[in-house]
């Protein structure tokens, strides 16, 4: 009978011990649970971050690759502009006369009427097939374009009477707060290519 009591109390105690450690796991298991949630949040975070970083750089670059190809065309332009004046027997700065670092620069597109645009340098309108230009109904982009001629290693106008000038064109736009510009300048000289 001694024996049986002590069983019974050895699985009182037992049953006890067993009562506590449930209650200890259920709170450690609720800390577990807290960290394990604290630890998954910043692994998934990091690289969302990182994910974030490359796709605001990809855009930035994207953005960057649509100016130089602006500042690529508005050259072209200029470069066809005087092979035909110089191929009409005009001066072969004809139409340039007002693009000049002391007035309001100009801008040239290929795909506008009137080559030549003088004036605030507005922004680009970009139409449904994808082309950047002043002219058309296009939705307004970010970038803005301008373009003058001086006479080399100065900052001063391009006379008609020389026979070379930089020019210089300018692409300028903002991400944000934060303005960017991709800015070209080349030699040219009164003879055709």
């Amino acid at each position: 009978m001694k024996f049986f009591r002590k069983k019974f109390c050895s699985h009182n105690h037992s049953h006890e011990e067993s009562r506590l450690n449930r209650i200890h796991r259920r709170g450690f298991t609720i800390i577990e649970t807290l960290v394990a949630i604290t630890v998954l949040m910043i692994a998934v975070a990091g690289p969302l971050v990182v994910a974030s970083k490359g796709l605001s750089g990809a855009l930035a670059s994207r953005d960057q690759m649509i100016a130089s190809y602006l500042a690529q065309e508005s050259m072209e332009t200029i470069r066809n502009t005087i092979d035909n004046n110089l191929s009409q027997g005009l001066s072969w700065l004809n139409g340039f006369s007002n693009c000049t670092p002391s007035t309001v620069p100009c801008d040239a597109s290929a795909i506008d009427a009137t080559a030549f645009l003088t004036g605030k340098a507005a922004p680009l309108t970009i139409s449904s097939s994808g082309y950047y230009s002043h002219a058309g109904t296009g939705s307004a982009s970010i970038f803005t374009r301008s373009f003058y001629l001086v006479t080399p290693g100065t900052n001063t106008a391009c006379q008609t009477t020389s026979n070379e000038c930089t020019v210089i064109i300018e692409v300028d736009w903002n991400e944000g707060p934060t303005p960017y510009d991709v800015i070209l300048s080349d030699e040219i000289t009164n003879t055709a290519r």
